[in-house]
């Protein structure tokens, strides 16, 4: 008796492990057609999936996510993690069970459903904007390769404007390193996104609560701020920077879960929403970060118009570069970092940004085209 059902468990065993191998092939052969579809027809892809599809599976992400104050995304990761040593602690001790094979075929087999199964996920519930109409064709911006000279009345546009916010705000080295104002960052960060739906309807003004990552720190070593969980449909922000930076990650990380997927375009959309949002605080942190981008820019192209131009900076900006530079200066691991930029930069080129890390930076040709639109910014 025993024997017999000793054998019928094996046996249901084999057949999981053939029904989840099966379902591995289809959800990745599933996954590669829809990808190559979307790479050809960028029209469908908007139409059906970041117009279509996308809007509503991410609501319901975000609607659950709003419930709790705390990560999903980083919970996720741990059970993942520890459900991988599990099933690791198994295999090794199958060793000495002298079922190896069996346990072996099993621990593989959950490996493939894994990767199928996150690849199939990673795709239908964001990836797949990658290959949209891209943001400046659906903002009617006309990007073209600009000159010196239009890239230096960009900074300058912006630095003045940077200039007249930060002139208005009480900031000390207490608030702006602490975590004090963090929470009201991350509360209301959504709040920029309200007026761009006025304009836009592909932008919408739900709530959108950004998410502070408790182990931010691993963020901090390794030279980021904010991290998009496509999982849970989480916005994720490092809240170890000083306070003036955590405004444009935090509506950086919006514009993701908003299915704005490259990174430039994650950077413009939200240096908009802070342009737009009724804080002072972050309208500065945009325009903070745009004249960091704008600035680095035009100081590869020429040096001395960099230095002209950023002389107008008033002391109060000089004085939050200066501390934001230290920090990451102080925390940054140079090893650690080389890593995750690796990773990123092969991330970034895998799904259709072939300029990987550089596409942070093409952020600024969307301000200049913004700016040449009417001389202002």
């Amino acid at each position: 008796m025993y024997i017999q059902v000793s054998v019928s468990r094996r046996k249901k065993k084999k057949k999981r492990i053939q029904l989840m191998l099966v379902i591995s092939v289809i959800l990745a052969a599933l996954t590669f057609a829809v990808r190559m579809l979307a790479v050809s027809r960028p029209d469908i892809t908007e139409k059906y999936f970041s117009r279509g599809l996308y809007p509503f599976t991410s609501s319901i992400q975000t609607g659950i996510a709003n419930l709790f104050p705390f990560s999903l995304y980083e919970i996720s990761i741990l059970l993942l993690i520890l459900f991988f040593l599990y099933m690791l602690f198994r295999l090794i001790r199958s060793i000495y069970a002298k079922n190896f094979v069996r346990e072996a075929a099993r621990f593989f087999t959950f490996i493939l459903f894994t990767a199928s199964l996150g690849w199939f996920l990673f795709n239908f519930l964001w990836n797949l904007n990658n290959y949209r109409i891209p943001l400046k064709d659906r903002l009617s911006l006309q990007v073209n390769e600009s000159s010196v000279s239009e890239l230096s009345s960009t900074y300058k546009a912006l630095v003045l404007r940077a200039n007249e916010i930060r002139s208005g705000l009480t900031l000390t080295n207490e608030n702006i390193s602490g975590r004090k104002m963090a929470r009201a960052v991350l509360d209301t960060a959504w709040e920029g996104y309200r007026p761009l739906s006025d304009i836009y309807p592909f932008f919408h003004s739900k709530r959108v609560r950004v998410k502070g990552l408790i182990f931010s720190r691993i963020q901090t070593i390794s030279g980021y701020a904010g991290v998009y969980s496509f999982l849970t449909g989480e916005p994720n922000i490092n809240i170890e920077p000083p306070l003036v930076t955590l405004p444009h990650s935090a509506c950086h990380e919006i514009a993701h879960q908003m299915g704005i997927t490259f990174e430039d375009e994650a950077n413009y959309t939200g240096f908009l929403a802070c342009k737009y949002h009724t804080d002072p605080l972050f309208q500065y942190s945009g325009y903070l970060s745009a004249i960091t981008y704008a600035g680095n820019e035009l100081y590869r192209h020429s040096p001395h118009l960099y230095e002209e131009i950023s002389s107008l900076l008033i002391d109060e900006i000089k004085a939050d570069q200066r501390y934001i530079r230290n920090f990451w200066d102080t925390h940054k691991k140079e090893r650690i970092t080389k890593i995750a930029d690796d990773i990123n930069d092969y991330y970034l080129k895998s799904n259709n940004q072939p300029d990987g890390l550089q596409s942070y930076g093409k952020f600024v040709d969307l301000l200049i085209a913004d700016f040449l639109e009417d001389g202002e910014i």
